[in-house]
């Protein structure tokens, strides 16, 4: 590319008129030495082929924004394109959340009815236990009692075996006594 010098830019100077005599032209002599063909004054008029440096920089920042804002403009559709799969993910994870805390609270009360039945039903068979030991205690009293005759020598040899003190022995031993009688008159 041709840049034109400063002398050949000046080819009529500015300041010489022909009109007034009384002006100096500093350039005087540099004009007739200075040939400028007019292929030369052509070149340096500045066209859309001969652009001026300013000009170039600037297309080139434009260009560069221009795809800048390009890769941007992707990386935004990627960007909202993940975004929308995401949603996606959270809303399906909210709706199984969703149905795992109502499952979760269902196996709650199931639990929480299992373990109240589970209690009532133990307390049921101790009681059922308890009442099962206090017959056989009681059998075992009474035929002893049948055997060797209601005496305290009975009584301490049926406390040993049921773990128990004689005196206790001696007052079921009269509470079935009257059970007995009780029953039988009717």
């Amino acid at each position: 590319m041709f840049f034109p010098t400063l002398f050949s830019l000046f080819v009529v100077s500015p300041c010489r008129s022909d009109d007034d005599e009384s002006s100096v032209d500093i350039y005087d002599g540099l004009d007739n030495s200075l040939i400028v063909s007019d292929d030369l004054v052509t070149k340096c008029t500045p066209t859309r082929i001969c652009l001026n440096l300013f000009d170039e920089i600037l297309i080139e920042e434009g260009t560069a924004k221009e795809a800048t804002y390009t890769d941007l403009q992707a990386e935004h559709e990627k960007c909202q394109q993940q975004l929308q799969e995401l949603v996606k993910k959270f809303k399906e994870i909210q709706a199984q959340n969703s149905t795992l805390q109502n499952e979760n609270q269902s196996l709650k009360k199931n639990i929480s009815a299992l373990i109240k039945t589970a209690r009532v039903e133990i307390n049921r068979k101790d009681e059922e236990i308890n009442n099962l030991q206090q017959r056989n205690d009681d059998r075992e009293i009474l035929l002893e009692c049948q055997k060797k005759g209601p005496s305290e020598k009975a009584f301490v040899s049926i406390a040993a075996r049921l773990n128990k003190s004689p005196s206790q022995v001696s007052e079921r031993f009269k509470q079935l006594v009257k059970l007995f009688k009780k029953s039988s008159c009717k």
